[in-house]
């Protein structure tokens, strides 16, 4: 049998860090908010206590490392599935079909509900706006990255209709946690269906 591959120092820590913060999600998505402990964490992870201290000092910036790794973990699953699509599909309606797939994934559910608290939580909104605002950030650079150059918009017209979708499907989101409304999510995507449409006529299908 070859010898076993030694891993660096940095892959250890790396490998410690990603083991803390899937154990994290799932404890947030599981439980919420009100049920997630430290001490479930390391029992989810193996890992001690002074293990996930060294990584995150507090439990607000555990949160938002979790945020951070479900958001990267979306995005990522998001190019993935519209770089599959038939070169001819990948364009903005498309691109905001997809979209909602992802927003209404059950995992974003727990990020939202960390936007709640931090409403009142001073550390948690402090911890969690640097996050948040590089999450934006990718969002724009991917759709600018995955939109093809000739779709008829510059960047700041791209950037202004990421922000106004993402932020109605935040809504949307945040509405059907409490109360489904089929008739309304359907009224509300075919809009934003139709804006995609409006701001790129010629790459819509």
């Amino acid at each position: 049998m070859p010898p076993p591959v030694r891993r660096t120092q940095q892959e250890r820590r790396d490998a410690t860090r990603a083991a803390l913060l899937d154990a994290a999600l799932e404890c947030l998505c599981d439980g919420g908010l009100a049920r997630f402990t430290t001490t479930e964490v390391c029992a989810r992870a193996d890992l001690s206590q002074g293990a996930l201290f060294r990584y995150f000092p507090t439990k607000s910036s555990l949160l938002a490392g979790t945020s951070e790794h479900l958001f990267a973990t979306l995005r990522k699953e998001y190019e993935q599935r519209f770089s599959r699509l038939p070169r001819e599909r990948r364009n903005l309606p498309e691109g905001v079909r997809l979209l909602w797939k992802s927003m209404s994934d059950p995992r974003l559910a727990a990020a939202f509900e960390l936007y709640t608290a931090a409403r009142t939580d001073a550390e948690l909104r402090e911890a969690l706006a640097p996050t948040v605002r590089a999450h934006v950030t990718r969002i724009r650079e991917l759709a600018d990255s995955l939109l093809p150059r000739h779709s008829g918009l510059d960047r700041d017209e791209l950037d202004a209709s990421v922000d106004v979708v993402v932020l109605a499907m935040q809504g949307l989101v945040l509405d059907e946690m409490a109360f489904r409304d089929p008739p309304t999510r359907k009224r509300l995507l075919a809009s934003l269906d139709a804006l995609a449409r409006t701001l790129s006529p010629a790459e819509a299908t």
